[in-house]
């Protein structure tokens, strides 16, 4: 499968476009039976020019389900399209209250697959980063926007299996 034209975007409560990579261990451990591994973490704001936020790759595995998976989480403040497009993205899909709930999120965190796509792993990945962040995914195409439930609901219809013990 080729790898998305544009990141799955979560939306994040947290301030300063920071992510928590610990606390994305432990939600992919405690909540979703996988293991997510850090493989390096950035602080943008080191660079020259400056960017906001944070860049981390990290690699998502699931025995269960039958996957290995590289991703890179890039962070940044939420822009005026962010909003606009999830607002969008929340009429399309129908997503009552999702578009309300993105306007309250100051940053995004954008989710790439490193190599080739594998949706399970995506859509996981999209589950762990939205129950950390507290905020709904917007996907590439767009079409809705949908919470941690949604992106439950679309890898279990994929996988056949229960996300949640």
């Amino acid at each position: 499968m080729a790898v998305p034209r544009a990141p799955y975007r979560i939306f994040a409560q947290a301030p300063d476009a920071v992510v928590d990579p610990a606390a994305l261990v432990r939600a992919a451990t405690r909540f979703f039976e996988a293991d997510l591994e850090v493989l390096e973490l950035r602080d943008r704001r080191s660079e020259v020019p400056p960017v906001e936020g944070q860049e981390l790759r990290v690699r998502l595995e699931s025995k269960r389900r039958v996957f290995r998976s590289e991703f890179l989480i890039q962070s940044r403040p939420a822009s005026a399209d962010d909003y606009r497009e999830a607002r969008d993205a929340e009429e399309r899909g129908r997503a009552g209250g999702m578009g309300l709930l993105a306007a309250r999120c100051p940053s995004v965190w954008e989710l790439t697959p490193v190599r080739e796509d594998i949706e399970a792993a995506t859509l996981n990945l999209c589950a762990i980063a939205a129950t950390v962040a507290l905020g709904p995914t917007l996907p590439p195409d767009g079409s809705t926007l949908f919470g941690v439930r949604g992106a439950m609901e679309r890898l279990e219809r994929l996988t056949g299996a229960s996300l949640l013990r």
